[in-house]
């Protein structure tokens, strides 16, 4: 405990005395980093703040910005994996690091390059492949682009595609972020959007400067993106996601997965929607895969103080109803956003219905809250109960119940600067007679975190 006090003690104090500076107006920060652009101060003539870091001038057409990234996570959980194997209460921290350079060479060519380090404070368990790296590359490439609306970006990047992010995200919540090493060539033309990729996660060691390519996994497709009007945009794609020696039951062999999808989201006055769906086959060790996920959500604004909206959600991921069969009927998430559902990592989309009511409020423009309740089940008592990313629970027995059991959660959202931001949630979640039959009960978690950007 020793430990984790001063790690927090140094970790606040630094966020402190970094959030005293910051610029006036600027835009807000987004979620890939590498998404910004400060160009614009090029005719800012009284910079100001930060300016001087975010835009500094090199020849005539070229420019340097600098950013960086300091976050806590602070973690209180009774009983990870609802308490089987052994599992203990336990608290701890996780810090992130991250200090970035992007390099314009004139509009045809971009160098950006991000650097993380990662570590866990007072953990029990051994780190987990996303709390701990040295000194690394988190974010490493060149755009280039050829002529207008082409760009072709080769290296490690991060992936995302839309900003609810299912099932291609960049891992925010975690500790370390999701990468991938490779090409990815993006057309733009009006309402139009078409992004093809040929990319592999990266594989991260704890050590410095050792991050390679995930040569056992392949993903690459086309997603296509159309604005139908302001308020409205459809999303088609088609992904394949190649694995080598991977486990599904009891059975271990490659993965050849293709996945189908569709994407439909928008508003319309104060009502909001977004719905997805995904279709996948393919081949997993000579066995055909069959498998289906999908989301509908949506949500009513009311005109009133602090801004109420009522949602619900449905999500859906297909499990397997007979091992036997020579077929796979596993719902693969591919990369999933693991805060999606809430923060204990409990929840997967493999073999999963779940049912979500929600309300939110803004008490204040800087300040969201929101309560949800989410009913959990199996979609087939003859698969297992999965956790996060999309592991097992335990192997698959004679018990079929479905009930998972239901999560409570409070979320609460304060940007107290543009540069300062701070998360809380609390979430319990109840053992349903599926845990409960295989020994584990209900879980308990508190999660901080602390995050400053410039």
């Amino acid at each position: 405990m020793g430990d984790l006090r001063k790690g927090l003690a140094g970790a606040l104090v630094g966020l402190a005395m970094a959030g005293a500076a910051h610029a006036a107006e600027a835009p807000p920060f987004k979620l890939i980093r590498s998404d910004e652009d400060y160009g614009y101060l090029a005719k800012v003539p009284d910079k100001t703040g930060l300016d001087a870091l975010r835009y500094i001038p090199i020849g005539d057409a070229g420019y340097l910005s600098l950013g960086g990234e300091a976050r806590l996570r602070v973690d209180s959980i009774d009983a990870p994996r609802f308490g089987l194997g052994g599992e203990q209460a336990d608290t701890f921290a996780l810090t992130r690091f991250l200090l970035s350079a992007d390099l314009h060479l004139g509009d045809a060519v971009r160098v950006y390059g991000e650097l993380g380090v990662h570590r866990d404070i007072g953990k029990k368990d051994p780190p987990s492949s996303t709390d701990r790296d040295g000194l690394d590359a988190q974010v490493l490439f060149v755009d280039l682009k050829p002529a207008d609306g082409w760009r072709v970006r080769l290296g490690r990047q991060e992936l995302s595609f839309n900003a609810t992010q299912r099932f291609i995200a960049v891992r925010e919540a975690p500790n370390i972020r999701q990468s991938f090493d490779g090409a990815r060539i993006t057309r733009e033309a009006g309402p139009l959007k078409l992004d093809a990729f040929y990319l592999e996660p990266v594989l991260i060691q704890q050590g410095a400067f050792n991050d390679t390519r995930n040569r056992a996994q392949r993903f690459y497709g086309l997603y296509g993106q159309a604005r139908l009007s302001p308020h409205a945009s459809l999303d088609l794609y088609v992904l394949e996601l190649d694995r080598d020696g991977v486990k599904f039951g009891a059975v271990t062999g490659d993965e050849r997965r293709t996945s189908l999808g569709a994407r439909l989201a928008g508003t319309h006055g104060p009502f909001d929607y977004d719905t997805e769906a995904m279709l996948q086959g393919g081949r997993f060790a000579g066995r055909t895969i069959r498998a289906w996920g999908g989301s509908a959500a949506g949500g009513y604004t009311l005109a009133a103080p602090w801004r109420p909206r009522l949602g619900l959600r449905l999500d859906v991921g297909s499990g397997d109803r007979n091992p036997n069969d020579g077929r796979l009927e596993t719902f693969n998430p591919l990369f999933p956003k693991g805060a999606y559902f809430n923060e204990t990592s409990l929840t997967s989309w493999s073999n999963l219905v779940a049912l979500r009511p929600s309300l939110g409020l803004s008490p204040r423009k800087d300040l969201t809250l929101e309560a949800s309740y989410m009913i959990r089940r199996r979609e087939t008592g003859e698969d297992a109960i999965y956790l996060q990313p999309s592991a097992a629970l335990a192997p698959v027995g004679n018990d079929h119940a479905k009930a998972v059991g239901d999560a409570a959660v409070l979320d609460a959202t304060w940007q107290a600067t543009r540069n300062l931001k701070i998360q809380g949630q609390l979430a319990h979640q109840s053992a349903g007679e599926a845990v409960r039959r295989l020994g584990g009960h209900a879980v308990d978690l508190a999660a901080l975190f602390v995050q400053l950007r410039f």
